[in-house]
């Protein structure tokens, strides 16, 4: 009596545990893998064509005429900061040190937009070059407008469209021959001269 008492009190433990088996158990995610660093050369590279990006666009603030001192001042500040995160986002390359000066420069240079830039830019171009920067050490300037109507001053427009020449006008039209006469409407020709003849017809002085 006391074994089947204590089978009984166990029998639940058993049922509960069996119950939980057919439950799935959701796999563990799968960890990504990590970004590739770029090379030196690499970051560089990317980093001057945004430095090209930059100086155009400040160029071409610094160059419009009409523009409000403060605003402009302001959109060269917001590049320059922009400027800062996208080469911080490069990461640090596999075969060297990141641009860190050149960050550090980059926001510098940000947070004085809007007074004397010229100090910053300087030490932002000294910090560029130094790492192998060639963009990010040229100054801002604007983009040169390429394309439209080309004068060669030979009278040819490149640019737009070529006129055809003009026809050749026709040839004028020989009048008709009169058979009559033996040619075109012209005093027929006189026999040649043979130096003799009846009549004394030559026009010469007949012998005494």
């Amino acid at each position: 009596m006391a074994v089947l008492i204590a089978l009984l009190a166990f029998a639940p433990v058993g049922f509960a545990a069996c119950g939980g088996g057919d439950e799935a158990v959701a796999p563990a995610p799968a960890d990504e893998p990590a970004p590739t660093a770029l090379t030196q050369a690499e970051i560089v590279s990317a980093g001057d064509s945004i430095c090209a990006e930059v100086n155009a666009a400040v160029g071409t603030i610094q160059s419009a005429e009409t523009s409000d001192p403060t605003v402009a001042a302001a959109q060269v500040a917001d590049l320059y900061s922009g400027l800062a995160d996208r080469l911080d986002s490069l990461g640090v390359p596999s075969d060297g040190d990141a641009p860190t000066e050149v960050i550090s420069a980059a926001r510098t240079l940000a947070d004085q937009a809007t007074t004397d830039t010229t100090t910053a830019l300087e030490q932002f171009q000294t910090a560029a070059a130094a790492y192998g920067f060639t963009d990010c050490a040229e100054d801002p300037s604007a983009p040169v407008a390429t394309g439209g109507d080309t004068d060669t001053g030979a009278g040819t427009d490149t640019g737009g469209t070529v006129e055809p020449a003009p026809a050749p006008e026709p040839a004028p039209v020989p009048e008709p021959v009169d058979p009559s006469t033996g040619g075109g409407g012209g005093a027929a020709p006189a026999p040649p001269d043979t130096g003799g003849g009846s009549g004394g017809s030559s026009g010469g002085i007949s012998p005494g």
